[in-house]
């Protein structure tokens, strides 16, 4: 199921979109949504931005909830304070992690 994000509801971006000037973590407002097809993402306007006046048009894969950008950064805080070889040991977890992901899905 595709995540669905209310109309005014505040998001958080996902990545830079350098074309209108706006970084990964900029926080605006949800003003319309378009659903899509099952196959497609579906788009959303945005507005705010500390910008009056400029809506700005994403795909949902471009946006996140604040809360969950809010619990990235915390994480990245915690990974930036580790010694190399902790970075290591946490790489090689995570990568660990990821297959037991991928293998759940395959049988689910």
């Amino acid at each position: 199921m595709k995540p669905q994000y209310p109309l005014f509801s505040q998001v958080a971006l996902a990545e830079d979109l350098p074309e209108h000037h706006l970084k990964r973590g900029d926080i605006a407002t949800v003003v319309e949504h378009y659903p899509m097809p099952d196959e497609e993402d579906d788009g959303y306007s945005l507005e705010g931005f500390g910008v009056p006046n400029i809506t700005v048009e994403v795909a949902a894969s471009q946006i996140i909830s604040v809360s969950q950008w809010q619990q990235e950064e915390e994480l990245l805080g915690k990974v930036r304070q580790l010694s190399q070889s902790r970075l290591l040991q946490l790489e090689e977890y995570l990568e660990f992690l990821l297959q037991k992901d991928r293998l759940e899905k395959k049988s689910a």
